[in-house]
């Protein structure tokens, strides 16, 4: 669910600036530790080569140790003007030979041939270090002689900086214009959308086109289900009028009736002659009546399967519901009833006041087209687990195989002798399709017509 007045441009391109903005973290982590490792590694180059050319003056002059400070060697720390530079020199012994005393060694450190690099607070301040050791091989000095190079972090720090922050400079200038790049991708990947709400806003309603398919694949499936929706209001506005104008033919037909029986009954004189009249007056009133109705009942399935919910219903209860109504509105008659079920809790999705309509409508014309002697038989089993079938057979004169499909349109009557709207087998179709199942029409058993519908459902 999205809330009111959700933009998705909006949407889209603050994501976008949040994944950025997370990948901005994790670069600048990498370049603030690729920035001090660049640092360290270049000053520590220039501690190693200064360190290593004043042990290689360190030699055994008449049984001492000598050391020929290179000046030189410490010019090559001059490039860091602001720092300053501590050394140590330690001899065989462990003694100290010469330069600065007590400075700091590297943890358990045991002389080998590979310079050591650490950082240590010398004299108040952070001092990054070199240890290199030179073995002595001679009768008055036989062992390891270590130097100690140190060098404050001022010049480090300001090329760490210098590094870090030109490449900070960098990653932000490529932030704002990938940000405004994508900013102008979105704009420019929603224009159809525009372009599509526009020519819907500035559509006449009389312009019936489908829309124009899109070059962009992304926004044909929305294309398209327009068109579909289009199609389908359509469908069903051509479906409302043809049904409006039907309707209003029978009404009409039935009116006019009326009208010109009433018509002949004031002219006529004689007794038997207007009891005649009025007689089809009524059955004309009750055929209208029956046409109401029906018209009603077609507009109330119809509205209810495209806005009511589906619910669980029991078919049992509401078949023996319905048959029990009937069978006490037929008591005076011949016609017997049977009702079998083979599971005694058949559940369905779907509404009942609509299927009650739907089973009350083949009820009624297995009556009013059967015999008087009529045997009505409803039976009730699942097909699967997922289906269940519903079957009315009666002993009437039955639906020839090449009438049936007319049978289910709407104000179709296949025959004159008996009165009816021709709407009772639509009313059924439009109910069974709105619950995604089938109806089939068929002979029965005894020679009549036998309705045979499936529906979704569970037996429990």
């Amino acid at each position: 669910m999205t809330k009111a007045g959700y933009s998705l441009q909006q949407h889209l391109i603050t994501r976008t600036v949040l994944l950025m903005i997370i990948v901005f973290t994790v670069l600048s982590a990498g370049v603030w530790n690729y920035a001090r490792r660049a640092a360290d590694l270049s000053y520590n180059r220039l501690l190693n080569s200064a360190s290593l050319s004043i042990i290689e003056r360190i030699s055994v002059q008449e049984s001492q140790i000598d050391l020929d400070l290179p000046y030189a060697a410490l010019s090559m720390l001059e490039l860091a003007p602001d720092d300053k530079v501590y050394y140590e020199v330690i001899d065989h012994t462990g003694q100290h030979l010469t330069g600065y005393r007590k400075t700091p060694s590297p943890a358990n450190y045991q002389p080998h041939s590979d310079p050591q690099f650490f950082t240590a607070k010398y004299k108040g301040e952070a001092v990054s270090w070199v240890v290199q050791s030179k073995q002595l091989i001679a009768p008055a000095a036989n062992g390891w002689v270590v130097i100690k190079l140190g060098q404050t972090r001022n010049a480090r720090n300001e090329l760490f900086g210098e590094i870090f922050y030109s490449s900070l400079a960098t990653l932000s200038g490529i932030l704002l214009l990938t940000t405004l790049l994508v900013w102008l991708g979105v704009r420019r990947a929603l224009q159809p959308l525009s372009i599509i709400s526009e020519n819907l806003k500035n559509r006449s309603p009389n312009d019936l086109r489908p829309l124009k398919t899109p070059a962009i694949r992304e926004v044909v499936p929305l294309v398209n289900a327009i068109n579909n929706y289009q199609q389908q209001l359509l469908h069903n506005l051509d479906t409302m009028k043809v049904f409006i104008a039907d309707a209003s033919h029978q009404i009409r037909s039935s009116l006019g009736g009326i009208q010109g029986q009433l018509d002949v009954t004031l002219h006529a004189s004689d007794t038997e002659e207007i009891r005649s009249r009025l007689i089809n007056i009524r059955q004309q009133h009750k055929k209208l009546t029956r046409l109401t109705n029906q018209l009603l009942t077609h507009a109330l399935v119809t509205h209810r399967s495209d806005s009511i919910a589906p619910r669980s219903i029991s078919l049992n209860a509401l078949v023996e519901e319905l048959l029990t109504e009937t069978v006490r509105d037929q008591a005076h008659t011949q016609i017997d009833f049977s009702y079998s079920a083979k599971i005694d809790n058949i559940r369905i999705p779907g509404d009942k006041v609509s299927l009650k309509e739907a089973f009350k409508n083949l009820l009624e014309n297995a009556v009013r087209y059967g015999p008087d002697t009529n045997q009505i038989d409803i039976t009730l089993h699942p097909c699967d687990e997922h289906l269940v079938e519903i079957m009315i057979d009666d002993s009437g004169p039955g639906i020839p195989s090449h009438q049936r499909r007319q049978a289910m349109q709407r104000f179709s009557r296949l025959s004159s002798d008996v009165s009816g709207s021709g709407l009772g087998l639509a009313i059924v179709e439009t109910v069974i399709q709105a619950h995604q199942g089938t109806l089939k029409l068929d002979r029965s058993p005894s020679g009549g017509l036998r309705v045979l519908i499936r529906l979704p459902g569970t037996s429990l």
